[in-house]
């Protein structure tokens, strides 16, 4: 784009996203991210539709839309007007009127995207109206015909935002409420009722989702399979597995972490391995039963939108620290739900951090609430979630879901403390107190 003549609007909308000023004799422009660019959205957008093939150097790439494209772009998708998101993203990201949203991934990766695959499924397949419908896909082949997913483009799903800054602001004000007016007289099921009846409703969407990703299909990459006891057996031994890496990371860093972090983290490591052992090393993982499928993969507040008094779930992606085939694999859907009760322990910790900022004091005080607060939440979300998959082939008997549930919560902690450790050690005290809740009340 050039700083002169009939570009110069198209140039100023692009300067916030501009790498470099380039010249060409006497004319000067800038080399700008092609998302930040009107024409580029709209015409990835046109070529989907029709799709396209484009000839590069040594491969093609490939616009292929799904049988909703229409139905979702409406009749002009070039001609819609392009404007870039307030929120910050890890890939690129665009919006095309009221009606699409177009991401263009940053970090390339050989072979199916998870996202797409699931994102299809839901769309054409379970039809699951929770979920941003996917309009289609930019692919590059190369001339070994590997495949790599260049973009995809969704219905662009109208929200308020998504459910962890609802949550963060809702936390802070019972705890800011607390602070001002003191303890209240009511039971916490009347005192949190508005919001405890918010996340039953997404303990059922959660369900709804399981449901949807158990459709029988014929599709052996989706096919729902039994779980056995063999799979069972796996899980728990990659856990432990898991549980060495951790602790052994956890060893080497633990000095450089907050005197909470290394207080909690030093008794992880003189117990945390023999409980581990007591909890999942000598268990008997016969018989939980119920069903392996595709589910989200990296499941938690982040990923849900809030749209009026309900949800729309989104980033199909999964855990980004994981291999493509490990986020394809099927497992339990209840590793999702472990996701999403974990990550109600990391916003009561985030909103308790905020409140007791200014004054350590309020700790003692507070940290009573936060933690009610997180007990009641899982409850409600829990509960609703068994109601809806109750009389599904999804699980067993629910005692072993239940087995389950605490096997996944324990690698999901597990996951989240070397994440932290490595890109985040300020959070790290998290997982830390996580993994000592869960391994033993008396750790």
């Amino acid at each position: 784009a050039w700083e002169e003549g009939v570009d110069d609007e198209r140039v100023r909308r692009m300067m916030p996203s501009a790498i470099a000023r380039v010249r060409q004799q006497a004319r000067v422009g800038v080399l700008s991210d092609a998302m930040a660019d009107d024409r580029f959205c709209q015409a990835v957008a046109r070529a989907v539709g029709a799709g396209e093939t484009v000839k590069a150097a040594a491969g093609t790439i490939r616009f292929t839309p799904t049988a909703m494209f229409e139905q979702i772009s409406g009749p002009s998708p070039g001609d819609l007007p392009m404007r870039l998101p307030g929120a910050s993203s890890s890939n690129s990201v665009a919006l095309l009127g009221d009606r699409l949203f177009l991401k263009l991934y940053r970090r390339l990766q050989v072979g199916p995207n998870p996202e797409v695959e699931v994102g299809r499924f839901l769309t054409e397949v379970a039809q699951f109206p929770n979920a941003s419908a996917v309009a289609g896909v930019v692919e590059y082949v190369g001339a070994d015909e590997q495949v790599s997913t260049l973009a995809i483009l969704q219905a662009l799903t109208p929200n308020q935002g998504d459910a962890w800054r609802y949550t963060l602001e809702y936390l802070e004000r019972v705890l800011d409420k607390m602070k001002t007016q003191g303890p209240s007289s009511d039971p916490p099921e009347v005192r949190y009722a508005a919001f405890l009846e918010l996340m039953a409703t997404l303990g059922r969407r959660t369900a709804e989702l399981h449901l949807a990703l158990a459709t029988p299909s014929g599709d052996p990459l989706f096919e729902p399979e039994p779980i056995t006891d063999a799979d069972v057996a796996a899980w728990a031994q990659s856990v432990q597995e898991q549980a060495t890496t951790t602790f052994d990371l956890l060893a080497r860093r633990i000095d450089s972490l907050s005197e909470i972090a290394r207080a909690g983290g030093r008794i992880l490591l003189e117990r945390g391995r023999e409980l581990l052992q007591e909890r999942i090393g000598s268990g008997a993982w016969s018989g939980i039963g119920g069903l392996k499928t595709r589910y989200h993969a990296d499941y938690h507040l982040g990923q849900v939108l809030m749209r009026e008094n309900d949800f729309v779930i989104i980033d199909f992606e999964g855990e980004p620290a994981r291999r493509p085939a490990e986020r394809r694999a099927k497992a339990s859907p209840m590793r999702d739900v472990a996701g999403m009760l974990r990550s109600f322990n990391y916003a009561s910790f985030a909103a308790l951090t905020r409140a007791t900022t200014e004054l350590q004091e309020n700790v003692e005080t507070l940290e009573p609430v936060a933690r009610e607060w997180e007990t009641e939440t899982s409850r409600a979300f829990l509960n609703a979630y068994r109601s809806r998959v109750k009389g599904s082939p999804l699980y067993g008997d629910w005692s072993g879901a239940i087995r389950l549930l605490d096997l996944f919560l324990i690698e999901k902690a597990l996951y989240e403390l070397r994440y932290e450790l490595n890109n985040r050690p300020d959070w790290a005290p998290v997982p830390i107190r996580g993994l000592a809740a869960l391994l033993t009340p008396a750790i």
